[in-house]
């Protein structure tokens, strides 16, 4: 397991006159294996030194070999530049004694302080003993999200030949070719294996864990693996898996990435009629571009200095980040992603996720439900690949939250000022009627026929011309995501933006948080480290990134990573007795409102048939047959609002780790949300509805969809998303309920802002960017008036 301590130490240093020298360091030590660590481990450092007079804060990066057991003795190895860029250097060495004096020794660091190679300085430091409570508090099993750390190790591809063999023998029974399907091949294998490498470790663990549980059942019966059976025998393998408690969720497992895999296949799109998204676009560079810097461009260890480093380019920080520059703040920008454009929003959809979605965009929350959370991984986080629908944040949420003593500016009217800003940068209006596709219609009559309210959503996307493509990154630049509207707006304003690097250290002198390192690589892998001094330093890197990050950088607060709320959203797909192009079209241009309970919100979706194939309840012929006549598909959408139930930590390999359970009042919503899909379609004229529930058979009657809401059913049995994460940073009154307080500052720090959608401290029911924005542009009048 890998392990993560901080570690503060303070002294004197004498130089060859005599003169003594006050040097500290607040240093942060990970290892990738704790036990490598304690017997005769490596670990990697990083913090900051202040030495004076040559340094202040300066950021450091080194290593620490502890062997206290085989040599019995810890040694640092640090580096760090002064404002001049000379080279510094600290080296320091703990002579452990377990028989005498062991506390002394662990505590006393003999020192030695270099600069250019010549020896400047040299004393002891001390690591005090009153520290102990606080330095053993922070060990923890997580690391970075780095990949070279010591004693790590990455295997090549997510399955090893003999599980790639017994992959494709599952996989020839869990999907029957025919019509349009084509047979699963070694291609499929390869495809799944990719997907896969991509996930966070602990999927990638689970999905191991599945396919071994039922390989160990194939040799329970056979004493064969599942690649020498029979296809009669592995049918019955996997229809007893089916129905066994435990053996059901494995093959459920292994078989929602087998099918994205196996129908992203050319041959099965090809034959549906589906685009290959493959125009060349020729666009020239605006000249705001020079100030975009990508690892590449960079030496190999640069500093610089700016008054405010904002951390992510999402709604958050982009939107905190223009507004800063425009009040003449000294702005730098750091995103972990690359800048895409219409030139890169090209290509296979599948391609595209793996890409430009965290973890290929399959993390699943743990708990008593199967939820994924997807996000963004690019300039413009996730607003670059969502949907743009665009919601003011409605006043009864406003009034919510002045009732937990929220201050006067959240006042609906006060805070219009925010929203107005927002929606005119965005360019809101409701969606063109010309490109909502077929499914509007449809939806509309099921509507009317309800007497629900229905219309076009509201959306950023003015010009948009409906070629499908929103979550995969906008072609035409329609959709004003931050990466087309608040970051260029930075960058005109001057504000500097360095992609391709991720921020691991939080520079602090004390309380005060004076800057970031950020780290990277060049296009052949050469590393990139990027100091910045700031006078304040604002972390935008969405819900599930920015506990973790603030965590990871000594921040301790019992509400930080709690109170995680979502809309736990599904989509049903309805079968039209005639074709249509389900790829053409707003793929979320409409909505109903006022059709019973009141937590669900009804608006639409249209997921590519690749990824759709991953959630229909069905399995072998009547999958095939859903899959083969995709073209008659049309495809809505539900999500509920919940009440903040979920939680986000570190993970193994230092990856994000969500905890969410539906509650019984979500539960009952999801089933009012179902039997409202199916009712909709089914009176506008489909023939079969397939809803997101695991063993339900298509929906083809009213009774059968008015009885699902009332059909005993299992959350695990929801196949459902859990878009716009929000909380885990919650605004609010104080340190015990709160992360930041109503000023967007981080309680217990100086300098160090967040300004993101953690912040945001409810479920909204509506589509948050807005909202975030909205908080981000109060957030940086803050921050503008308190760098004055």
């Amino acid at each position: 397991m890998p392990l993560t301590f901080f570690e503060t130490m303070s002294g004197e240093l004498f130089d060859a006159d005599g003169h003594a020298h006050h040097v500290a360091m607040d240093l942060r030590c990970e290892s990738g294996r704790a036990l490598g660590f304690v017997t005769n481990g490596r670990a990697r450092i990083t913090g900051t030194i202040r030495a004076a007079p040559w340094v202040d804060g300066a950021a450091a990066v080194g290593t620490l070999v502890a062997l206290p057991v085989t040599k019995r003795l810890m040694t640092y190895d640090i580096d760090f530049r002064d404002p001049e860029g000379r080279a510094w250097r600290l080296t320091g060495r703990k002579d452990v004694r377990w028989l005498r004096r062991t506390q002394a020794s662990l505590t006393t660091l003999a020192t030695t302080l270099w600069c250019d190679g010549q020896e400047i300085a040299t004393g002891r430091m001390q690591f005090f003993a009153n520290d102990y409570p606080s330095f053993l508090r922070s060990f923890q099993p997580w690391v970075s999200l780095r990949s070279d750390l010591p004693d790590g190790s990455h295997p090549e591809g997510a399955f090893g030949t003999g599980a790639r063999a017994s992959l494709h023998a599952l996989a020839t029974v869990l999907i029957e070719p025919g019509g349009a399907v084509p047979d699963v091949d070694s291609a499929t294998i390869e495809r799944l294996d990719a997907y896969v490498g991509n996930m966070t470790p602990l999927m990638q663990s689970g999905l191991r864990l599945a396919l071994r549980a039922l390989e160990a059942s194939a040799r329970s019966r056979h004493r064969k693996g599942p690649a020498a059976l029979t296809d009669a025998q592995r049918r019955t393998l996997i229809a007893d898996a089916r129905q066994s408690p435990t053996l059901q969720h494995a093959v459920d497992a292994i078989e929602t990435p087998l099918r994205i895999a196996h129908f992203s296949d050319r041959r099965y799109l090809d034959a549906l009629g589906a685009p290959r998204y493959l125009d060349t676009v020729l666009e020239q560079k605006p000249g705001w571009m020079v100030n975009v810097t990508p690892p590449g461009e960079l030496s190999r260890h640069e500093q610089l200095d700016c008054d405010v480093v904002v951390i992510g380019t999402g709604a958050g920080g982009a939107a905190v980040a223009a507004k800063l520059t425009e009040q003449g703040v000294g702005v730098v920008l750091v995103e972990e992603g690359e800048y895409a454009g219409r030139a890169e929003f090209r290509g296979e959809l599948g391609d595209r996720t793996q890409k430009y979605w965290r973890d290929g965009g399959y993390n699943l929350a743990l708990g008593n439900s199967v939820l994924g959370i997807s996000t963004g991984r690019l300039v413009g986080g996730t607003t670059a690949i969502n949907s743009g629908t665009a919601f003011r944040t409605p006043d009864a949420v406003l009034r919510e939250w002045l009732a937990l003593g929220f201050p006067g500016d959240f006042e609906p009217a006060a805070f219009q000022r925010y929203l107005d800003e927002v929606e005119a940068e965005l360019g809101i209006t409701h969606a063109d009627p010309r490109y909502l596709g077929r499914v509007a219609d449809i939806i509309g009559r099921g509507a009317d026929v309800l007497g629900a309210v229905h219309g076009p959503l509201p959306r950023n996307a003015v010009g948009c011309d409906g070629q499908g493509q929103c979550v995969y990154g906008c072609p035409t630049d329609a959709k004003r995501s931050t990466n087309v509207s608040w970051v260029p707006r930075a960058l005109k304003g001057g504000a500097q933006l360095y992609t391709g690097m991720s921020v691991t250290r939080l520079l602090r002198n004390g309380q005060q948080v004076i800057g970031a390192l950020a780290e990277g690589q060049d296009a052949h892998g050469a590393p990139r480290t990027l100091e910045i001094r700031s006078r304040a330093v604002v972390v935008a890197t969405g819900t599930l990134m920015t506990p973790l990050l603030l965590r990871r950088n000594g921040v301790d607060l019992p509400q930080l990573g709690r109170n995680l709320s979502v809309h736990p959203s599904l989509g049903a797909v309805a079968m039209m007795p005639d074709a249509g192009s389900p790829w053409s079209g707003i793929p979320q241009g409409y909505h109903v409102s006022g059709l019973g309970d009141p937590l669900v919100t009804f608006e639409g979706v249209n997921i590519a048939p690749q990824f759709a194939a991953g959630v229909l309840p069905f399995h072998g012929a009547r999958l095939t047959e859903w899959m083969n006549d995709w073209t008659r598909t049309e495809q809505f959408g539900a999500m509920v609002r919940d009440t903040g139930v979920g939680s986000v930590r570190h993970g193994p390999g230092g990856r994000t780790l969500v905890r969410y359970n539906l509650t019984p009042r979500v539960h009952a919503a999801l089933q009012h949300a179902c039997a409202g899909l199916a009712e909709l379609f089914l009176h506008g004229g489909a023939q079969a509805v397939a809803l997101p529930i695991a063993g339900m058979p298509p929906i083809r009657t009213l009774e059968q969809a008015r009885a699902v809401a009332e059909t005993p059913l299992s959350p695990r049995q929801f196949r459902m998303m859990g878009p716009h994460p929000l909380g885990t940073a919650r605004m609010g009154r104080d340190a015990r309920t709160a992360v930041v307080d109503f000023e967007n500052r981080v309680f217990g720090t100086n300098g160090l802002y967040v300004a993101d959608g953690s912040v945001v401290p409810t479920s909204l029911g509506v589509n948050p960017q807005v909202t975030i924005m909205a908080f981000a542009l109060r957030a940086a009048d803050v921050i503008a008036a308190d760098l004055r």
